[in-house]
Parts: C-alpha cells; structure tokens; sequence
C-alpha cells in the first residue's frame, strides 16, 4: 500500500551512542560552545534533515493541535531498516524494525526556555529513497538505492513525511518505545477515535500561545527520530533537529515555518542561541548505546545579594529516565523562589502528571517524584522530554556547585553528576569529552 494514501505518524528518538563532542554551532542562531552532537556515521544513521511543512488543525477546550511534517535522510555508511509491511523487510529485520518520530514545541519567554507541546509518535513505513540536495552519505555519495528497497533508508536518500502523515492517527504511544534500543512492540497499541483535534497530535494549551498572554515569546519546533539499528550503530545521538516557528492569531493559532533549521541540534540548542548567558552540556549515562540529557543553565544576578537560577533538563533518549534534580552549594545558601514546570503526557498514555516535589537544606534544593519501586508510571522526566527548575539564591554561580540527576529505573550508575558547565565529572576528577565520562554512583 502506497505510504501516500496512508495516514501516520512517525517521529523518533534515535538511541544514543557512545561517543559526542563539544564543537562549536553553525549558522547564525547556534550558540558557541553549545553541544552539537557531531558523531562518526558507521552504520545506518537517520536525521531530521528538514521539516516539510506544519499541519494546523484548529483548537478545541483551550488545547491546539498540529503535527510537523518532516524529511529525513540517512548520513551513514549503511542502509536502515524501514520495514513495516506490504512488501519483504531486509534479511533479518521484521515488522517492528522500523523508525518512529517524536514531535515537539518550545517556547522562550521572559528568559525562561519551556517544553509546551509534545505529540504521540509517527511509526514510519514505506521509504520513498529519493535524492534530495544536500543529503548524503558518510562519505559523501548522493542516494544509494538499498537492497530491500522501500523496507530500507538507502545511504545518502531522503524519506519525507509530510504533516497530515504525521499528524494521521491512530498513533503509537511513546510509553511503548525503549529510546535508548530503539526496541518496542509491534503493531503498537492505540486507541481509535473519536478524538479531539488535538488527540495523539501535537499538543499545545492555547494559553501557551495567545499573543496577549506572550508577548515577546519566541517559539521552536522540533523532531525526532528513534530507530533500532541506528540507536545500535551508535548513531542515535543526532536525531533531533528544530526550527523557529511564528503563531498565528485565535482560535486557531496556526503555526508558520520561519528562520533557519538546524539539523541534528535539539531545540534546547536554540536557547544558548538567542542568550550567550545560557550554558549548555551534554550529561550522558555511561550504557551502551549511550543514554544523554542535555541540561542548560541561566544564572542571573537579580541585586539585594541574589542570583536567579534557570535549569532546563532534556532527556534525549534515556529509557532510564530521570526521577530528581539536587542543585547542592559548597555553602550554606539561603534559597527561596522554588518552582517547577514540565510538559504533561496526554491522550491516553499512562503516566502521571504530578509536579515533582521540593525539598532543601541548609544548601541544596532538590525536585524529585516517585520512585520506579513506589509508582512505574511516575512523572518522571522521560525521552524527547524537557522540564524546568529555577530558585533564587544568595551565592552567585561558581563551579563549585554541584548537580546531580537521580535515575527512575534501576540499574548502575543510580545518578549521574556534573557541575562545571562545559566540563563534565565523575568521582570528581574526569572532565571533558564524553568518552572519558563515567558517571557517578
């Protein structure tokens, strides 16, 4: 069946590798220093190579739904598997192996960087392998038609989906997917209809977007792509890409591509982009495939002796997930102003949507929900997901602070450490690339 006469919706989350770098961003909007995820393409290895278009379907109870349409294009040495059905998957695939897409929207306002919109997940099938300029191989070779043919992403080739694919439903749910293996049940389980116009999509709160209410705001969206033998290759820690997007007036709320897209860079890249204070670092959970959050930091001196601080936590692809965040000062710290915002899962997926928790000490503050042993579908910080921390502080920002994310799921290491932006610790003396970066107990 022609993938053109089918609705879905795919977006992912590639699983992440082992090795990344701290190079320097392109274009006019990435930010110095920031993390871009530049990677040795081995093996398959997908991208978000641009976004076609963006669906608007209206509004309904105070929620807006949309989906980004998006091309995709395999920058490795290897053909991916792209086998859902209607035609023979390649030796050693089946049905299951297969992308799926994540589809995200942020806002920057009043200094802080917010996740406001999260959708369902796109399950990918039938690859067009066209050529496309711009798109090619590790070694540069334009598009390569694979073995299996439409079952497979050729090197060098492009995939697009366009945004009533992505936004077509039934969708699969993200509660199904391991982002780290790129692993997860097939066929996937959804529930029909009827849906509102916002179910399974993109979902964003229109108070979130009416100019009256957000003057000034700045808004990214951004996609994802999650795939097993990209996530195994090592390849999955560039799979995320984003670009502005303007809003439209009530009551639809139309969103409109605009500016620069920026391929293989999270959206959380934009906000170091547009505010050289904002620090950026890639926090990764020594596994293999590698597990990554990216964690941004904005410390501002607000006078009387204080300093605000903004903490924004993405979880790339942590199946691990994350379950606290412990701001810890070499001092006793007074701390005040305390808050919290995360991005709800909606439609029907089983989490909850609890606020973390606070708690401090004579220097430190802590958020955190349930543990795994005391709720498995606690809030916790979850792939293609960001959440905000922010406090006030008497003691200014120095690199003596340290940080601190607590794991959801069991395993080894329990938490992983940092506290010099730009440079990353464990055990208190590895700095630096993340290949020499342990993590901590």
């Amino acid at each position: 069946m022609s993938r053109r006469a089918v609705a879905g919706i795919v977006i992912t989350l590639a699983a992440l590798v082992a090795a990344g770098s701290f190079a320097q961003g392109e274009g006019a909007d990435a930010a110095a220093g920031a993390p871009q995820n530049t990677i040795a393409a081995v093996g398959p290895d997908v991208t978000v190579f641009a976004f076609t278009d963006i669906g608007n379907y209206g509004s309904s109870g105070g929620f807006a739904g949309y989906a980004i349409g998006t091309r995709s294009c395999n920058r490795g040495d290897a053909p991916l598997s792209w086998c859902e059905g209607g035609f023979t998957c390649a030796a050693g695939a089946g049905t299951e192996d297969h992308p799926v897409i994540a589809q995200n929207l942020y806002r920057l306002k009043d200094g802080r960087f917010e996740q406001v919109g999260m959708s369902w997940l796109k399950h990918g099938f039938e690859s067009t392998n066209s050529t496309t300029a711009g798109c090619s191989g590790a070694s540069g070779q334009s598009c390569t038609q694979p073995p299996s043919g439409p079952a497979q992403l050729g090197v060098g080739c492009t995939d697009p989906y366009v945004s009533s694919l992505n936004g077509s439903r039934p969708a699969g749910r993200r509660s199904e997917v391991n982002a780290t293996t790129g692993v997860f049940p097939y066929p996937y389980s959804s529930p029909g209809g009827p849906y509102q116009v916002y179910d399974q999509r993109l979902k964003v709160s229109t108070n979130d977007l009416a100019a009256a209410q957000n003057p000034g705001a700045l808004y990214y969206g951004e996609a994802q792509y999650i795939a097993g033998d990209d996530a195994l290759a090592g390849n999955g820690l560039n799979n995320a890409s984003y670009r502005r997007v303007t809003v439209g007036a009530s009551p639809n709320y139309a969103l409109t591509l605009t500016g620069t897209f920026f391929e293989k860079q999270p959206a959380i890249n934009a906000w170091p982009a547009a505010d050289p204070t904002v620090m950026l670092i890639d926090v990764d959970v020594p596994s293999s495939p590698v597990e990554r959050y990216q964690v941004a930091r904005k410390v501002t001196d607000i006078g009387g002796g204080l300093w605000h601080y903004e903490y924004a936590v993405r979880n790339h692809n942590s199946a691990r997930s994350a379950r606290s965040l412990t701001v810890a000062f070499p001092v006793p710290t007074t701390i005040s102003g305390v808050g919290f915002k995360d991005i709800e899962s909606h439609s029907g997926e089983p989490y909850s949507t609890a606020d973390w928790s606070v708690s401090t000490t004579s220097t430190s503050v802590s958020w955190f929900t349930d543990t795994f042993a005391v709720n498995p579908n606690a809030n916790a910080l979850r792939f293609a997901t960001m959440f905000n921390f922010w406090f006030d502080a008497d003691q200014p920002p120095s690199d003596s602070i340290g940080n601190a994310l607590e794991l959801f799921t069991a395993g080894s290491p329990t938490s992983v450490s940092f506290n010099k932006f730009n440079e990353l610790f464990s055990n208190g003396f590895e700095s630096g690339a993340t290949g020499a970066w342990s993590g901590s107990t």
